[in-house]
């Protein structure tokens, strides 16, 4: 993932944002679709990609709000 995407995530029974290249992550959320919805939110003011995983890590869904 390049520096500076979000990613949504989970980890721990939670699910949570980061931003590729920072330290730390904003959550936990209380829904997978509440942390989506912050992430997508982040991702389009830092007109980056969103990537979405599954519990399993796995990639569910890439988006790109920039250039």
């Amino acid at each position: 993932m390049p520096t500076g995407d979000v990613e949504t995530f989970h980890e721990g029974g939670a699910w949570y944002n980061r931003v590729d290249g920072e330290k730390g992550a904003t959550g936990p959320y209380r829904s997978k679709a509440d942390a989506i919805g912050e992430g997508r939110e982040q991702a389009r003011r830092l007109r980056r990609e969103h990537a979405v995983r599954n519990e399993d890590g796995e990639l569910d869904d890439r988006t790109a709000y920039g250039d």
